[in-house]
């Protein structure tokens, strides 16, 4: 009663918040509206899955073959077979990362085969991937929840201006083009998919103890026939173009100008995961490479959706919500973009008075 009085003597207020529950379930209908659309794509076709996988098993592991018998008898073979296998060590990422979504098979216990097969080669433990990688759909753009989501280290401009002088040289080395470019590809991504943690369930912790110690054993019996010298040349080198490759998508991904970030009691999940992600205009090769990844805010709305048909999932979307393609050439200039605005609604670069 006491609610109806106030709202009888400011009119004004009960329009606004008339006002703002219409725009609410305007915009609850338009995403069930694309969601529907996007549910067809959803249907999984096992012989091409069966195709994808069995011949990204055959050709990664023939090419590393191919590179041990050129890094002793043919060196210039390695030019060659080295492209080879970093190319098919993101096509095993992309099949591993549809497994954790369950949207490359039917059934979890195929997908939990083939994504530890997918995984153990580019050494990415399927059950700690599936745990991160779901904590990260599922909190994507909470700024109150940015401890659950393993994305880059993303600040607001208020949280930047208060923090100590160390902790501010610590997040502009972290968010620096240096760092994303050598110690991301070489260390960060290395040693996070390596050491347990206590945020991680119990299947994850167990999945990386367990590759741990196959890898330190077959790196045990393998250093028999080859030095890591050759090693390095043979795994590391395409293992770290990889990363470098991942490192530049993920980054691509979320952190650009126009991206989504909303405290706890203003977040939207559907909003988040659509506008908080990217449409990377990408030539087909890229495409191909990170098996259609570019059309991100598709994958966040409907992650059921398998990798082969999101280009034509994005083609019957076409513009149901309204987005902005952000060429792939632009995204060295979201680089520069570091701390996030919650007054403009942007990520910013950090204003050159608060270096």
């Amino acid at each position: 009663m006491d609610c109806l009085i106030k709202l009888a003597a400011f009119p004004g207020d009960f329009v606004l918040l008339m006002g703002s529950i219409s725009s609410m379930k305007n915009r609850e209908t338009q995403f069930d509206q694309a969601i529907e659309l996007l549910k067809p794509f959803t249907a999984k076709n096992i012989r091409r899955a069966n195709w994808y996988f069995f011949s990204t098993i055959f050709v990664f592991w023939t090419s590393v073959l191919l590179s041990a018998y050129f890094v002793v008898f043919f060196p210039l073979g390695l030019l060659l077979s080295i492209p080879i296998t970093t190319a098919f060590m993101c096509r095993s990422y992309v099949i591993e990362h549809d497994c954790g979504h369950g949207s490359f098979y039917r059934t979890e216990t195929a997908n939990f085969i083939a994504g530890n097969l997918m995984g153990f080669g580019i050494l990415i433990p399927y059950s700690l991937w599936k745990y991160i990688h779901h904590s990260h759909h599922m909190h994507v753009g909470n700024l109150d929840k940015r401890s659950f989501n393993p994305e880059i280290w993303t600040m607001t401009l208020d949280e930047y201006r208060n923090s100590a002088v160390m902790k501010r040289l610590a997040y502009r080395f972290m968010r620096s083009k240096f760092t994303r470019f050598t110690l991301t590809p070489t260390i960060n991504l290395g040693l996070m998919f390596r050491l347990i943690h206590p945020r991680f369930n119990w299947k994850a912790n167990v999945s990386v103890v367990l590759h741990d110690l196959l890898y330190a054993f077959i790196l045990w019996k393998i250093h028999a026939y080859f030095s890591w010298t050759n090693l390095f040349i043979i795994f590391y080198i395409p293992l770290v173009i990889f990363y470098f490759v991942a490192s530049y998508t993920f980054y691509a991904q979320h952190q650009f100008e126009d991206t989504y970030w909303e405290k706890e009691d203003f977040w939207h999940y559907q909003e988040a995961s659509f506008y908080g992600a990217t449409y990377i205009a990408a030539p087909k090769w890229y495409c191909w490479l990170t098996g259609n990844v570019v059309f991100h805010n598709i994958h966040h709305l409907m992650s059921g959706i398998p990798f082969y048909r999101l280009e034509e999932a994005k083609e019957r979307f076409g513009q149901t919500l309204p987005f902005r393609m952000i060429p792939l050439s632009e995204v060295w200039k979201m680089l520069s973009l570091k701390v996030w605005d919650e007054n403009q609604k942007k990520l910013v670069p950090i204003p050159r008075n608060q270096k």
